[in-house]
């Protein structure tokens, strides 16, 4: 895999800064967001991120990819942050994508190209309604019938997989104890149900209901049948590292906004920015966005580093982000008074952005209950 240097770093991310910048401002969000009929996101956007080769950062040489690891597909996710996308990143580019790389035959694996073109979307659909945040309880049967699965089962709202063309399903095959596998599930295949509704911040995803769904047996990933309950945690916390790389930036830029607003409003003559306490303030929030990114730092060295302790340091990124989205939210909704929690103005949706990708793959409070029996 060949590897990048920081010149290359810092190229991938200003193009992105510069692309977003100029064509994702707060009015294209909101038409975006609220276009009728549509998925929600800008499947334009999207064709133009693959054009740009940014949806193949981290995908394999042999699929059209440029072979990067999670540190690059961090600054795609960061800068998706920073600009509020609401285009399908994490399901597709993280947790579907890496299921099907590390989990799939080289047949399976060739969906991976059509990911890097930008032609196909993933969902990654493992967590159920009984489940909590638990990883190891999967109630979806997958029964054996002849060449062929029939699916039953329930998966909890996910995030964009109303508009995935393949869902990545976990499942167990033959019966509650059998062992947990996943199967590549078109969204439109026959039994399926989607329950369409919109997430906290406005991006929409759905719950499946899998009722008597039949797939080829070419439908499982892999060609085993160990149990894959472990690889599934692997991926999860692989969505848990892209989350909190996505909430980074979004801090970033509410701590960007909030120094600007304080420059222009004015209080007994003179800005708000001259006012030492609220001088505090924003360097309390640049602070606990920089902790936040010095914790994610940390567990995307460690992933592409393969280092023993990868997954415990993506649990404390998850603890440190979780806080500082929650103190940077809020900072910036309070800094800008009553009309932050408009619509009207953009601070009131990074809010909601940031709460929604606090609660993704469970919250401070689970993680921090794994840690204490790591």
């Amino acid at each position: 895999m060949p590897g990048f240097d920081s010149d290359e770093r810092k190229l991938l991310d200003e193009s992105l800064q510069s692309f977003l910048t100029d064509t994702y401002d707060f009015e294209a969000f909101k038409r975006h967001m609220r276009t009728e009929d549509g998925p929600g996101f800008s499947t334009q956007a999207w064709s133009q991120y693959a054009e740009q080769g940014w949806l193949g950062v981290a995908l394999p040489e042999y699929a059209g990819g440029i072979g990067g690891g999670m540190t690059e597909l961090a600054i795609v996710l960061a800068a998706a942050g920073r600009h509020l996308a609401l285009e399908p990143f994490i399901g597709t580019l993280v947790t579907g994508a890496m299921a099907i790389e590390k989990a799939g035959t080289a047949g399976q694996q060739a969906i991976l190209a059509d990911v890097a073109g930008g032609t196909k979307m993933l969902a990654l659909c493992h967590a159920e309604p009984q489940a909590g945040y638990a990883r190891d309880y999967v109630a979806t049967i997958a029964r054996k019938d002849g060449d062929a699965y029939v699916l039953d089962g329930e998966k909890s709202f996910t995030l964009h997989a109303h508009a995935a063309d393949v869902l990545v399903v976990s499942a167990r095959v033959g019966d509650a104890s059998g062992p947990a596998q996943l199967f590549l599930v078109p969204r439109d295949a026959s039994g399926a149900t989607l329950n369409v509704a919109p997430a906290l911040d406005g991006r929409q995803g759905a719950t499946v209901t899998l009722n008597g769904i039949q797939v080829g047996s070419d439908a499982r990933l892999g060609d085993n049948d160990d149990d894959r309950l472990d690889l599934i945690s692997d991926i999860i916390d692989l969505g848990v590292l892209g989350s909190c790389a996505e909430a980074v930036g979004a801090m970033a830029a509410v701590t960007d906004i909030c120094v600007d607003y304080l420059k222009t409003r004015e209080q007994f003559g003179q800005p708000l920015s001259k006012f030492q306490v609220l001088q505090h303030r924003l360097v309390d929030m640049s602070v606990s966005t920089e902790e936040a990114r010095a914790s994610v730092h940390a567990a995307l060295q460690s992933v592409d580093d393969k280092r023993p302790g990868a997954k415990t340091a993506i649990w404390h990124a998850k603890v440190q982000t979780c806080r500082s989205a929650r103190f940077v939210g809020a900072q910036g909704v309070q800094l800008h008074g009553g009309m932050g929690m408009t619509d009207e103005l953009v601070v009131g949706h990074y809010y909601k952005r940031l709460a929604q990708l606090e609660a993704m793959f469970g919250d401070a409070e689970w993680y921090l209950g794994q840690l204490s029996m790591a």
